[in-house]
């Protein structure tokens, strides 16, 4: 009889690794020096049914998660295809982390990747870049909840003069932000699919996204372009220069871009997308 330590490492190979059943079981005996007919007692199940039962039920447990995390693209897509798509991922992308956290991680990427090819149409990209963008914007989300946020900074002396001092401060993105540039507005999809009412699916327009966490609470805004360009180039930039690459991408003149700042950033602070640098995040 094999010690536990091993066992345990044999069966772990077993539920893990992809393919079918019986090949896993022969790949497991050969490594651990096991004989699977001899180690699994059987009754009124096979020995291999027994294992198939541990094994079933790794899997399902994945596809819960999998689900969990993708309730708009499971419901754009349908259970069957996104049953489809999850199982392929989880197969050929086998989880190596002991956090379910980064399970999903490469799931947008493996979205992508699996379209078929299609002709360089407006018709043709359409029909495949909204599930990839829905599972992007879903993996932002569970990424934003489990990133470090505003919650304990300490505001670096802020007064209620916030709009007036916007040259004389520092200001920085909240850590938990995401920005995504969109082909399609999925704000009202994500939230008809996450409350599980009927939501029509989106029709194509370029769209600019936040995503951040004030309170611990998740919420999603559609920005103005010169919006989306200022807090992605305040994540690399100090403010002076986010304004001048925000208003040369936005084509908004920096003098009217300065103006529109100072009555949208006081409520962008509001919202947790930015904050004044000094207090420990």
């Amino acid at each position: 009889m094999s010690d536990l330590s091993t066992v345990q490492k044999w069966l772990t190979s077993i539920i893990v690794r992809p393919g079918k059943l019986q090949d896993k079981i022969n790949a497991a005996d050969r490594t651990y020096q096991v004989d699977y007919t001899r180690l699994i007692k059987s009754s009124h199940i096979t020995a291999t049914d027994r294992i198939h039962v541990y094994a079933r039920g790794y899997v399902l447990r994945l596809m819960e998660c999998m689900r969990a995390d993708y309730p708009a693209l499971q419901a754009l897509l349908g259970p069957a295809l996104f049953d489809t798509f999850a199982q392929a991922y989880l197969s050929s992308l086998p989880s190596h982390s002991p956090s379910l956290f980064d399970l999903g991680k490469s799931f947008p990427d493996f979205i992508k990747v699996s379209q078929p090819p299609v002709a360089d149409t407006e018709t043709g990209h359409s029909m495949f870049d909204l599930p990839v963008e829905l599972a992007m914007a879903e993996r932002a989300r569970s990424e934003v909840l489990r990133s470090k946020g505003l919650e304990q900074i300490q505001s670096a002396g802020a007064s209620e003069s916030f709009m007036f001092e916007l040259l004389q401060i520092s200001l920085r993105i909240s850590p938990c932000l995401r920005l995504l540039k969109l082909s399609y507005p999925l704000i009202s999809f994500i939230r008809s699919a996450e409350s599980k009412e009927h939501a029509a699916t989106p029709e194509k327009r370029n769209n600019f996204m936040a995503i951040c966490r004030k309170n611990y609470a998740i919420a999603m805004y559609e920005l103005e372009d010169w919006q989306w360009y200022f807090l992605t180039a305040l994540s690399e930039s100090n403010y002076t220069e986010a304004v001048g690459i925000a208003a040369e991408n936005s084509g908004i003149k920096r003098d009217t871009l300065l103006a529109d700042l100072m009555i949208w950033l006081p409520g962008a602070k509001q919202m947790g997308m930015v904050y004044e640098e000094g207090g420990e995040v």
